[in-house]
């Protein structure tokens, strides 16, 4: 639950980071199996337009019990590798490709907010 101390924290929060950004989606538990199995084969299209938007050292984990999602990439400016790989040619049939897996609204990504970093 936020309140308006805590949002002021994250927001001000000197472990704040333009170059990391962490993310929640939502897979349909009865979709996992198909999920995980179509990120063993990336397109090599949609690889390539990350790469070109500056996602690096990109991970996805997952946990199981109820199809929750946690998205982590790097990058030198994650505000505008976000904005690239949203204008990529790929993009929107990536997206329409992976829609069928995710929960109601759990294909939005949910950003979390860095409150701490260890280099």
């Amino acid at each position: 639950m936020s309140t308006p101390e805590l949002d002021h924290l994250l927001a001000t929060s000197p472990a704040r980071s333009s170059q990391r950004c962490c993310f929640l989606l939502h897979v349909r538990p009865e979709k996992l199996a198909e999920y995980v199995a179509a990120h063993e084969q990336v397109w090599s299209e949609m690889r390539q337009a990350l790469a070109a938007a500056g996602w690096r050292n990109y991970s996805l984990f997952l946990r199981a019990e109820d199809g929750m999602v946690v998205g982590y990439f790097e990058s030198e400016d994650v505000d505008a590798a976000q904005e690239a790989i949203s204008r990529a040619a790929i993009s929107p049939h990536w997206e329409a490709a992976m829609s069928e897996y995710f929960a109601p609204g759990g294909g939005q990504k949910q950003i979390l907010p860095q409150y701490f970093h260890l280099p």
